[in-house]
């Protein structure tokens, strides 16, 4: 097409080509107009057009109207013409106007009176001049102590997410080394197991196969498989959050009975690790929730006193007053430093702590946080090490719709 870009270009191309060859880009490129563009012809003209232009003007009327020089009214007009070419030009702007009216006025002195005010308009116009070039830079300057100011703070902000970024893609390598191992090891024990059973089918004789044997390697089968489920359902409620797609269903709900049901679900495992849980609650503590979603959260954090808190008693309790219903899980484990307290909510964080004590993605606390948050609450932590944690559960009574 006639008018495409690259038909265009090559016009343009050409055409630059054309003048260079026939345009003396020597005497240019002395005077300083080799590289002279549109826009720095407009940014010239705009300050000095008006400087000759005006001058001219005024000069016009002056002799067009026989109203001279000597006519104070005359020179305040002149002075008013200078400030005005050296707040749009500068200096250089004001000093051509003073220059052009001089000259102008020069011829139309008549007496040493006239001549008096001449020289005075002449100092006159040069102060104004070097005044209001002054005030200029100066309001220059400001301006770009702002932008510089605004470039320092983006330049920092840029620096910070940088260094944001290379710590979260290393506690992302980091998150996934744990999950290759971590998915890994079942997977590799499963594999041994049904090994040795195939081998065990093939060749052992059958009045010699023992059935115990084999459910205790179907039962250790299925333990892992659960926990592998565990992991990827971790990993999808990630991507849920991280993706902002976590809906939440909120209903009408009684956050001790989901508690309840929450320690109902760990009964096996605090009777077989001999945990003791006192719970302190008086039903209904009612509010809106999302019951699966408030159900995982309670029981991610129940989770985290079990693994940490040393076969030592855990304590709950729910209360509520007229604004929002706190539920605390209280352990007596190995505690978090202070340090490390702002980290262990935070996605792919694992601190020196939990990492000695734990197998697992090590992400529960953040998903529990999320879903508190989508509730409109939050958790706060209190911890010393070797004194045990204490998570506090805020929600309020009316949860807003995410």
């Amino acid at each position: 097409m006639k008018n495409s870009p690259n038909a265009q270009r090559r016009r343009y191309s050409r055409l630059y080509a054309y003048s260079k060859r026939y345009i003396p880009y020597r005497t240019l490129q002395k005077i300083g107009l080799e590289d002279i563009t549109e826009d720095k012809i407009l940014n010239s003209f705009i300050p000095y057009g008006f400087s000759i232009v005006s001058s001219l003007l005024i000069l016009y009327l002056t002799y067009s109207t026989n109203f001279f020089p000597e006519e104070t009214s005359f020179y305040t007009l002149y002075l008013i013409l200078i400030l005005l070419s050296a707040s749009i030009g500068g200096i250089n702007s004001a000093l051509l106007s003073t220059a052009i009216i001089s000259v102008g006025a020069f011829f139309m002195i008549s007496d040493a009176n006239s001549l008096i005010q001449f020289i005075f308009f002449i100092i006159g116009a040069s102060v104004i001049s070097f005044v209001v070039d002054g005030i200029r830079q100066t309001n220059t300057i400001n301006r770009l102590k702002k932008q510089e100011k605004i470039y320092a703070q983006s330049f920092v902000k840029l620096q910070n997410d940088y260094a944001k970024a290379k710590e979260e893609i290393k506690s992302r390598d980091e998150f996934l080394s744990i999950i290759s191992h971590e998915l890994r090891t079942p997977l590799t024990t499963m594999l041994l197991k049904l090994h040795n059973l195939l081998n065990t089918v093939h060749n052992v004789p059958l009045a010699n196969f023992s059935v115990p044997e084999l459910m205790k390697a179907l039962q250790g089968s299925e333990q892992q498989i659960k926990r592998l489920t565990v992991m990827i359902n971790d990993l999808l409620d990630i991507s849920l959050i991280t993706t902002g797609r976590m809906e939440l269903k909120l209903e009408k709900a009684d956050l001790v009975e989901i508690t309840k049901r929450v320690l109902e679900n760990f009964s096996e495992v605090l009777k077989k690790e001999k945990f003791q849980i006192k719970f302190e609650a008086k039903s209904p503590i009612s509010g809106r929730f999302d019951k699966m979603r408030m159900e995982q959260a309670i029981t991610n954090l129940l989770s985290n006193a079990i693994k940490y808190g040393r076969g030592k008693p855990i304590n709950i309790q729910i209360s509520d007053n007229k604004k929002i219903i706190k539920l605390t899980i209280e352990d007596q484990g190995v505690g978090i430093p202070t340090q490390d307290q702002k980290l262990i909510f935070g996605l792919f964080k694992r601190t020196d702590s939990t990492n000695e004590h734990s197998n697992g993605l090590g992400v529960g606390l953040y998903i529990a946080s999320q879903i508190v948050k989508a509730h409109g609450g939050k958790i706060n932590l209190s911890s010393k090490p070797l004194k045990g944690s204490t998570f506090t559960l805020e929600l309020p009574l009316n949860a807003p719709y995410h």
